[in-house]
C-alpha cells in the first residue's frame, strides 16, 4: 500500500522557519517586558523605602 507523502513546498518550509523563530520570540518579548514593568518600578520602590524611613 503505498503511502502518500506531503510534498514539501516553499510555503511549508517558511512555515516551519516562522514556527520554530516564533518561541525564542515570544520568550525575548516576555524577558523585556518584565524587564521594563522592573526598571519602571524601581523609582517608586526608592520612593516607598525612603517614605517608610520618616
Amino acid at each position: 500500500m503505498p503511502r502518500n507523502k506531503r510534498q514539501i513546498t516553499f510555503g511549508h518550509i517558511i512555515f516551519n522557519v516562522l514556527y520554530t523563530l516564533a518561541f525564542p520570540a515570544i520568550a525575548t518579548f516576555a524577558f523585556l517586558y518584565t524587564a521594563l514593568v522592573w526598571m519602571f518600578s524601581i523609582p517608586s520602590r526608592i520612593i516607598a523605602f525612603f517614605a517608610s524611613k520618616l
